[in-house]
């Protein structure tokens, strides 16, 4: 019933497999909107009535496709006719059709004419099929114009546009010449996939699935640094973030980490079972999905290949909330074919998290955000040869600097959410000079964009339609910019400074608490232990995975310019718990860079606060859980720049520092950060809770690039940012579900006056693309 011969034509069950992409299936789902395919008697007769006289060079046919064996109804041998009058009818040729797969995506078989012809009927005469009983059946056909082009040999052909890339032959652990060599001391509690119980071979021959999966399935929601050597890893199916047997407590926690970004490779044999349909994108590596509970998940130092002939692959599904990304990664495509390289938005409450230095080559889109929570940052980001789009946002808080692409594609369509872009050099190939290098199609903030070879610079389609020709864009608001005191100004424009790198000194050199009698999990002080490493001379301390209690304050002097953590866990104890004094306080010592991370901190609330930086020094946090409920992230005073990257923490005071911040998310009720008379620069500002965001004071400059206010909990009556007497430009967002948004978003002191913008000024409406204060 309902199997008519209309579907045939109407299109059901049967479409693109990307929109636009030229390619083009059909399901095996027999009952897809109520019908999808055609059956009757073996020997049955069909007429296809064009419409007018037409000039016919071939048809594409798609067999009888339902699954569990009933695809053998397909039919196998065809007369096909044609007629000018619907009664004459003169033979065109016999023909064998392929049997469908019975399998979801039939791509479907190219029937190219002896010689084009012009007619307007076509008559089907079925002589056989595969069963051999007394049905048959088709599921579309259609017929090829010989004006538009000629009949192809077969119905999908895919052409790589670059030659395929190849990676380095390696032994096991064997450095690479040129190339970061990450490695850790036996007991930093990194788990070697290579060794036993696992095996994972790296030999780019044994399959290391299993072996892999079984590493991560050992350690679920543990902090465990999953470690690969250098090596080319076979994976042939979905490597899945551990699940584990703690309720609320999944997928999370877990770090994929390469020796090195070009000489650990994971890569996907071609034509890899699985990963053949782009209707079911499918990836070697999937970190976990909603609800946003996915803490601490990064993938480091390391290459994905998804080979060649699946064009269903993605190169890596990602999720990490409040702290986590990707960093130093390549993803690429065997022959420029797949879905998504770095797919942010297959699952719904992603972020905040941190996506830095990432390469991907092919793949329909580069770089893919969509939904609506909760927040990506990116930097620097290279995205080439991709097939649709470089990066595509549908939705995300997506903020983003430094973007290089070199494309025939659009390199950035913005065509959701709230997308801040500062630095790009966006190069056009090709058939790129029919198009604009960006598109805005949702709320747009862009600044320093240089473009070549695209027709225009970027494509507004916002409030009216305009391309803007560029070359070159120094900005663009798709929202116009406001202000509280007159016509809105420009861009502070603060200088920008990289976050420091400490080196990765030899492992050899490294101290941890544990030789002075440290014992993780045991409950025990290990204040005086971490103290004694830090005092030790040594430049790197390590702290290896596990918990450690901190009853005292650690002063962080001498030659150490590194503390790095295994994903270790502090818990305060008393007497400090009960004290104003810090877990760090930073203090002179020999290097000029200090740099902290890898390490989160318990639940517990006081009076004491995670860090006191008096120091003239530079201070580095990166990749920290500072998630003290009611204590303080931060106090600073004095001339020591500090550099924040990927930290999540609750209430961040400065004095008359310098900061960069990157994806900085800042949570609770209360004022979040306070800038008073210092420069304070940030690329992707997450805040959660009630209260002041932002306070800037005291003659402080503020630059603040892109991302937005999770607005839940108690929001008091203060405004979302106060500007006393100070400098700064805003490019932020508001999203809220409780019904219950900032009422005052913004509170301007200049001089003796008082301003306050409200959450019904049409100037802010949600989102700011650019508010300008002065002094």
């Amino acid at each position: 019933a309902g199997r008519t011969a209309s579907r045939l034509i109407d299109g059901s069950g049967w479409g693109e497999t990307v929109l636009g992409s030229g390619q083009f299936v059909h399901t095996d789902n027999v009952s897809e909107g109520g019908s999808s395919m055609w059956n009757g008697d073996w020997n049955s007769s069909l007429v296809f009535d064009l419409g007018k006289p037409c000039h016919v060079n071939g048809m594409y046919v798609w067999n009888y496709n339902e699954g569990s064996g009933w695809n053998s109804r397909g039919v196998k041998d065809l007369l096909v006719l044609s007629s000018s009058d619907g009664k004459t009818y003169v033979p065109v040729g016999q023909f064998s059709l392929v049997e469908a797969a019975g399998q979801e995506d039939e791509p479907g078989q190219a029937v190219a004419f002896a010689a084009a012809l012009r007619a307007r009927y076509f008559k089907f005469q079925i002589l056989s099929n595969y069963r051999g009983g007394e049905m048959s059946g088709l599921s579309e056909v259609r017929f090829s114009n010989a004006d538009a082009q000629a009949i192809a040999t077969q119905l999908i052909v895919w052409k790589p546009s670059y030659p395929r890339p190849t990676h380095p032959r390696l032994k096991i652990g064997q450095p690479l010449a040129g190339a970061e060599n990450i490695v850790y001391p036996p007991d930093f509690g990194a788990i070697d996939v290579t060794a036993a119980p696992y095996f994972a071979k790296g030999d780019g021959t044994t399959d290391d699935t299993a072996a892999i999966q079984k590493a991560l399935d050992a350690h679920p929601s543990s902090g465990a640094i999953i470690y690969l050597p250098n090596g080319i890893y076979r994976i042939s199916d979905t490597l899945h973030w551990p699940h584990g047997n703690n309720p609320g407590g999944e997928e999370k926690e877990t770090v994929l980490q390469g020796q090195s970004r070009e000489g650990t490779v994971l890569r996907l044999p071609d034509n890899c079972p699985g990963f053949g349909s782009p209707r079911r994108p499918k990836s070697p590596i999937m970190t976990g999905q909603a609800p946003a509970q996915r803490f601490g998940n990064e993938i480091h130092n390391l290459t994905v290949d998804t080979g060649a002939g699946n064009p269903g692959a993605c190169g890596i599904q990602f999720i990490a909330n409040n702290q986590g990304g990707v960093y130093d990664v390549t993803i690429v495509s065997g022959d420029g074919q797949g879905v998504k390289g770095l797919d942010l938005g297959y699952t719904d409450e992603q972020g905040p998290c941190f996506i830095k230095n990432v390469r991907v080559q092919g793949f329909d889109i580069g770089v893919y955000a969509a939904t609506s929570v909760a927040s990506v940052t990116l930097e620097h980001i290279d995205v080439v040869s991709q097939n649709k789009a470089g990066v595509r946002n549908d939705g995300q808080p997506f903020t983003l600097r430094d973007l290089r692409s070199r494309n025939a594609v659009p390199a950035l369509i913005a065509a959701g959410g709230f997308t801040t872009v500062v630095g790009a050099h966006l190069s056009g190939i090709g058939s790129a000079a029919k198009e604009a290098a960006i598109f805005a199609l949702a709320t747009l903030s862009g600044r320093d964009i240089r473009t070549s070879g695209y027709k225009a610079a970027l494509s507004d389609r916002t409030a009216h339609t305009q391309d803007i020709t560029g070359p070159n864009l120094p900005l663009f608001l798709s929202r116009p910019a406001a202000s509280l005191f007159g016509a809105p100004g420009s861009p502070l424009r603060l200088a920008i400074r990289e976050t420091p790198e400490a080196p990765w000194n030899d492992p050899k050199t490294w101290v941890s608490p544990q030789r002075f009698g440290a014992k993780v999990d045991d409950g025990q002080d290990d204040s005086e232990a971490i103290q004694k490493a830090i005092d030790s001379g040594a430049s790197t301390v390590y702290l290896p995975r596990g918990s450690y209690t901190i009853a005292h304050t650690i002063i962080i002097r001498g030659a150490v310019r590194r503390i790095i953590g295994g994903k270790a866990f502090l818990i305060i104890a008393a007497p400090l718990r009960d004290e104003a004094q810090p877990v760090f306080r930073l203090a002179p010592g020999t290097s000029p860079v200090v740099t902290l991370e890898g390490i989160n901190t318990d639940f517990s609330g006081g009076p004491f606060y995670f860090m006191e930086d008096n120091s003239p020094r530079t201070l580095v946090l990166r990749r920290l859980a500072i998630n003290f409920q009611a204590a303080d992230a931060f106090h600073g005073k004095g001339p020591g720049t500090v550099f924040i990257e990927d930290v999540v923490g609750h209430y961040f005071k400065f004095h008359h520092q310098t900061v960069w911040a990157r994806q900085f998310n800042v949570e609770g009720d209360g004022e979040h950060v306070l800038n008073d008379g210092g420069i304070m620069w940030i690329l992707g500002l997450k805040t959660e809770g009630g209260g002041t965001l932002l306070k800037t004071r005291s003659g402080g400059k503020t630059e603040l690039l892109g991302s937005f206010s999770y607005s839940v909990g108690a929001h008091l009556p203060d405004p979302m940012f106060v500007i006393e007497n100070s400098a700064a430009t805003l490019s932020f967002g508001e999203v809220c579900y409780t019904g219950q948004p900032y009422d005052s978003i913004v509170r301007q002191v200049r001089g003796t006056v008082t301003k306050v913008m409200k959450k019904a000024d049409p100037a802010w409406g949600g989102a700011f693309t650019l508010f300008t204060a002065s002094p």
